[in-house]
Parts: C-alpha cells; sequence; structure tokens
C-alpha cells in the first residue's frame, strides 16, 4: 500500500507541474479537440482506452482495490464495497450524460462552462486527487505496521 500511495504522490507532483502558468490556457491534446467529430464506435473506443488503459485510473483502481481487499471485509461488504465505488466512479459521466439525454436544450449553457472549467484546471483537480489518494494510502499503510 506504500509503494501505490508514493506513485499517486508522485503523480500528483507531476501533474502539478504541468499545469500552465496563471494567465495561459492548458493545450489540449489533439484527440481532445477532435472529440467533438467522433462517431458512436470511437466514441466508445475512446471511452474504453481512457477508463481501462489510463495509467491514472488503473492506479486509483489499484488502490481502491488494496483498501478494500486489506480491511479484512466478508466476502458480501467487500461486493457492496467494489458496487459502492463503480458507482461513484461512474457518476460524474453518468450525470451529465443523463442530464444532457432528459434536459439537453437546458444544460448545453451549463455543460460547456463546466467543459471549459475542467479543461482549465484538470492538471489542478488531478494533482488534488491523486495527492489525497496519496495521503491516504501512505497513512493506511502507516497504519498497517
Amino acid at each position: 500500500m506504500l509503494w501505490l500511495g508514493v506513485l499517486l504522490m508522485l503523480l500528483a507532483v507531476r501533474s502539478w507541474r504541468q499545469r500552465p502558468p496563471p494567465g495561459e490556457e492548458a493545450a489540449l491534446p489533439p484527440w481532445m479537440k477532435a472529440i467533438d467529430s467522433f462517431t458512436f464506435a470511437r466514441a466508445v473506443g475512446l471511452a474504453f482506452v481512457l477508463a481501462g488503459v489510463n495509467p491514472k485510473n488503473l492506479l486509483l483502481g489499484a488502490a481502491a482495490g488494496v483498501a478494500i481487499g486489506s480491511a479484512g471485509l466478508e466476502v458480501g461488504a467487500a461486493v457492496t464495497a467494489v458496487a459502492v465505488y463503480t458507482v461513484i466512479a461512474a457518476i460524474t459521466v453518468i450525470v451529465p450524460v443523463v442530464g444532457y439525454l432528459v434536459a439537453a436544450t437546458r444544460l448545453t449553457a451549463a455543460l460547456t462552462a463546466l467543459r471549459t472549467w475542467l479543461q482549465r484546471e484538470n492538471a489542478v483537480i488531478m494533482a488534488i486527487l491523486l495527492l489525497v489518494l496519496g495521503v491516504t494510502l501512505i497513512g493506511k499503510g502507516v497504519g498497517s505496521f
């Protein structure tokens, strides 16, 4: 658990250092610029790659698995913990998609503003998330000695 926490902390530092200087717009990778023109099949393929192969997601999933696995839970409680983790992880995607399907015209401005903010603050958001998870795992690892 300690090594995973240290790895997350290193990723947090890397993410923090990669943020754009104040007043400068974050450069979007070419694949992110092309998202608006993706077909359904390309969007599904990108979703699979981003969710399943992304090192950050793999580390976060591994951290959750280690935390749940080392908690000494019974099978039913472990299954519940995995289900709760999965729902929380998926809700950040599910809520905007369902909201857009239900009320596209009313949510377009809000979703556009959210997208702009997320693109601008992506490095900071990831740094804070990775830092919190890294510190948590290191604390749990030290506490297990």
